[in-house]
């Protein structure tokens, strides 16, 4: 299983934001002042994993005075808050219609200004998120677009490390498609910017996210799926562990460490079972949910 991020985990991009003059209140524009209980479920004993679920079962709420950590320096609170927002509902017509609200700040806070790195990136983020909801030839034109900003901000930034990190992102969920229906995007759709993704540059810039700037737990996540992806899972599980010491403060977050749990367990089973092969073993009796399997070996 793939980390679920928008478009950053589950398939293919989602992100991040920027106080501008005039930004109206986060009150005035954001209405998930509630709490958020964490939660995450476990499948097998594990005193870390213990551990890790004890922390995260504090609450989050989205409030201007808890900033999530991908978010960098002159994002927003009207976006940023409203990104949060998408995360906390499963209903994919309230969260594009979230993200739409947030494009509407994101781009009203540009003009005029677009040299300014950090308002560029809060549009990049916005139209992430919605990469993960599109579908079809209006994903591809919308993820050709994140392209296109990210090359903008990274001409005037080159060692930004959050748009270096959206970018991996968008090159490894690229590379996960299928080869025709990569061949369909970026022959057939539109997305020839896109050809250039390979799995050698999303490692290179989801690499310098990670050591740039490891607070963010995120880039942790993005990158132990990259090296699960292109199989090297030993390096996988070494690089998921360094989500869990950082705190859980805004619902994005609350995902990461859910994911990082689930496919951290999925990961150590995968090693379990090649390990088996590789000494000829092979599981023996019925099988039944939460009970161990029973193997022998040659």
């Amino acid at each position: 299983m793939r980390p679920r991020q928008p478009f950053l985990v589950t398939g293919t991009i989602g992100l991040l934001l920027i106080p501008f003059e005039g930004a109206v209140s986060a009150q005035e524009t954001v209405s998930a002042q509630e709490t958020v209980p964490i939660h995450a479920q476990e499948t097998v004993p594990n005193p870390a994993r213990e551990r890790v679920l004890i922390t995260a079962r504090e609450t989050v709420s989205i409030s201007p005075d808890k900033r999530p950590t991908w978010m960098g320096d002159g994002v927003p609170d009207s976006v940023w808050m409203l990104v949060e927002e998408s995360w906390t509902t499963d209903d994919e017509d309230l969260k594009l219609e979230i993200l739409e609200r947030a494009e509407t700040h994101a781009r009203a806070a540009i003009e005029g200004h677009s040299d300014d790195v950090a308002r560029r990136f809060a549009v990049v983020v916005v139209l992430a998120g919605r990469i993960e909801i599109e579908g079809g030839r209006t994903q591809v034109r919308t993820a050709s677009e994140v392209h296109r900003q990210l090359e903008a901000i990274l001409e005037l930034d080159p060692q930004h490390a959050r748009a270096r990190h959206v970018l991996g992102r968008l090159y490894a969920a690229i590379r996960r498609a299928n080869w025709f229906t990569r061949w369909v995007a970026t022959n057939l759709l539109g997305g020839g910017e896109l050809k250039e993704a390979t799995w050698e540059a999303a490692e290179e810039h989801l690499s310098f996210a990670e050591q740039q700037v490891p607070e963010v737990s995120g880039h942790h996540l993005q990158l132990a799926a990259l090296y699960a992806d292109t199989d090297r899972l030993e390096l996988a599980l070494q690089e998921v562990e360094h989500v869990f010491p950082w705190p859980v403060v805004s619902p994005s977050e609350r995902s990461v460490w859910d994911e990082a749990l689930e496919v951290k367990e999925e990961w150590k089973r995968k090693l379990i079972r090649a390990a088996e092969r590789e000494l000829g073993c092979r599981s023996v009796g019925p099988n039944r949910v939460g009970r161990r399997r029973r193997v022998a070996c040659e």
